[in-house]
């Protein structure tokens, strides 16, 4: 409905793009997306054709940066198995249904591996016409390549210098992750008993406690305000003259 060249409730033209999130938060996260590629019935969960890889994670040579072509890629897909996952993504391809056609997002199709390297020696330059194939640097890496659509279990071929980086990036052992797991042993320790304060007098909650209005019951006004018993008997007074 037009009024005077303005439109009726327009649709919103703004959008909450980026969300701030904790460091730590986001890291956590990160380091938990690369743990679920470790784990083959997650990457088949999600779709991927790893039926003729031989480990996951697979983990590749290094010389698979220093790959100029396009056709070496293919050719290297397909020396490790991952080249079926790359047909699944060809023939997923297929027209959006919708309005989204015309706004260049036409068509739609399946992701495909990842590839995480350390140096790029040619190596994005190559990958970058294969259908479904993303690259990332290990000190890069991210949440919507790891686990796209917020689903884990991502493809990811590793190769051997990014696999061994990974200790360096992510740390092993956090700082605060106890490394004994005898938690009732440490809790009865002396160093800790020494330090932590007597046990208080046992105290039992009270279940199914009926409240009362202290302004129709007496004794709860009493507790709250001392002084009702007397204002009541001075009303009284006043009431009585």
């Amino acid at each position: 409905m037009c009024r005077g060249g303005r439109m009726f409730a327009p649709t919103k033209i703004w959008r909450r793009w980026h969300i701030k999130v904790n460091h730590n938060e986001k890291k956590y996260a990160t380091a938990s997306a690369i743990a679920a590629t470790a784990l083959q019935s997650v990457v088949l969960a999600r779709g991927h054709r790893i039926e003729k890889i031989p480990e996951i994670p697979l983990v590749v040579s290094s010389d698979l940066e220093s790959v100029q072509k396009t056709k070496d890629a293919v050719a290297a897909l397909k020396a490790v198995g991952a080249h079926k996952d790359v047909i699944k993504v060809i023939k997923s391809k297929k027209l959006r249904a919708g309005k989204g056609k015309l706004r260049n997002r036409r068509w739609t199709q399946r992701k495909g591996p990842l590839v995480v390297y350390a140096q790029d020696n040619g190596l994005v330059k190559a990958f970058r016409n294969v259908p479904g194939v993303e690259t990332a640097n290990v000190k890069s890496l991210g949440l919507l390549q790891l686990a796209p659509g917020s689903h884990l279990g991502r493809f990811v071929i590793w190769t051997e210098s990014a696999f061994a980086a990974l200790d360096s990036v992510y740390e092993t052992t956090p700082a605060n992750i106890i490394t004994n797991t005898d938690v009732a042993r440490l809790i009865n320790s002396a160093e800790i008993q020494s330090v932590t304060r007597p046990a208080g007098q046992a105290t039992q909650k009270r279940t199914h406690v009926l409240k009362k209005n202290p302004l129709k019951n007496k004794q709860v006004a009493l507790r709250l305000n001392p002084y009702a018993k007397a204002f009541a008997a001075k009303k009284q007074t006043a009431k009585k003259a």
